[in-house]
């Protein structure tokens, strides 16, 4: 093993959040709720209207509010077309490739094993994911104000929170680094962007440049706000597939917990009636190891094939026509977003029953009292 890299890979382990940390050790001495009502008013008036705003809070919004130089506004707005077009081809391409590399991780998988219960939440855990990519991806989404904005926010201090709990826990093994560290913020921004373009191009659709620089810039973006270090906040495509190599190298092979991780992902019925498909459970296997690859999908302990490969085979033509149309006709294109957009709403709905994501509910379940067994 290269003693550089490997040093370099330990410091990112080891590296976490210090910003909203801070700020979550603040909260946690406030009286309950109140930490809750200086963010929504700062996220809502600005901080500026928060009477006595603690310094760590300052600081935070401060970090947030400044744009870095790199950053196009235009280009960051239009960066989330792809996946409003994309509709039930981009929550595939989530479920079936992203998830699993996200997951493949065996330290990186630990805070969302330790739940247990998210064993039994794959359906919400991919609604709340989906949510988040869809108000990250409408046109400036980011923006300060905006809901992709205030839920980046909100998910940042969650990741706080939940570190803050793991540590007090006296379960956290600190060999794998900290909980929700920079190298696992990171790799999920890079999942949403390099992974999910490389899925929609296996699934047919024919990507452009300027439509995949336009979804990188988005989540460079997401990632500075998300509290990520510069350097691993990567504006091409080779830039992300370095640092999932780099990763892949260093973690090791997917453990059991990766493997549970997926089995409830892969055989959930993500809205009501889809249980009685027995067919889904094998088809979405057999589509999973076509985009993630033969060696992945053993690792994540997939089943043999069943049959169901020729699926993506027959749906590529028709996206890949589909998406020259769009091409030559503007307002098709536009179309197409829309009613992606209205699909993944209503998918997303089906799943949440109706309600919002719950962030907060993964930190009461990081607590050391409600979390699950020893992984």
């Amino acid at each position: 093993m290269n003693a550089a890299l490997s040093g370099t890979y330990r410091r990112y382990l080891d590296a976490a959040d210090p910003a909203a940390d801070a700020v979550a050790a603040t909260f946690a001495k406030l009286p309950a709720g109140r930490g809750r009502q200086m963010l929504d008013l700062a996220l809502a008036q600005g901080i500026g209207a928060v009477n006595d705003a603690p310094a760590q809070l300052v600081e935070f919004f401060a970090q947030l509010e400044s744009v870095p130089p790199w950053a196009d506004r235009n280009l960051i707005d239009r960066g989330g077309t792809l996946f409003l077009r994309s509709g039930l081809v981009g929550i595939a391409a989530l479920n079936l490739a992203c998830l699993p590399m996200m997951y493949r991780s065996p330290a990186g998988n630990k805070p969302l094993v330790f739940t247990g219960q998210l064993l039994r939440r794959a359906p919400r855990r991919l609604a709340e994911t989906a949510r988040f990519m869809l108000e990250t991806s409408r046109p400036g989404g980011l923006h300060r104000g905006a809901e992709g904005f205030h839920m980046t926010v909100r998910v940042r201090l969650m990741h706080a929170q939940v570190r803050r709990l793991l540590r007090q826990s006296g379960r956290w093994n600190p060999a794998w680094g900290e909980p929700v560290n920079q190298l696992y913020m990171a790799g999920t921004s890079i999942t949403l962007s390099v992974v999910f373009l490389r899925s929609l191009r296996q699934l047919g659709m024919l990507v452009s440049r300027s439509d995949a620089q336009a979804l990188l810039a988005l989540w460079r973006y997401s990632s500075h706000l998300m509290g990520v270090m510069p350097e691993l906040q990567v504006s091409t495509e080779a830039e992300g597939w370095r640092i999932i190599e780099f990763m892949a190298e260093f973690e090791g092979a997917p453990d059991d917990d990766s493997r549970s991780l997926m089995n409830a992902v892969m055989t959930a019925p993500y809205v009501p009636g889809l249980e009685r498909y027995t067919w889904r459970v094998p088809m979405a296997y057999d589509l999973s190891r076509a985009l993630v690859g033969e060696a992945l999908a053993d690792a994540l302990g997939y089943p043999p094939r069943h049959g169901w490969s020729w699926v993506r085979l027959a749906v590529w033509p028709l996206l890949a026509g589909a998406e020259v149309l769009q091409r030559a006709v503007p307002a098709v294109r536009a179309r197409a977003a829309r009613q992606g957009t209205a699909l993944a709403e209503k998918i997303i709905a089906q799943i949440l029953a109706g309600g919002r994501p719950d962030a907060p509910a993964m930190t009461r379940q990081a607590h050391p009292h409600s979390a699950g067994g020893r992984p």
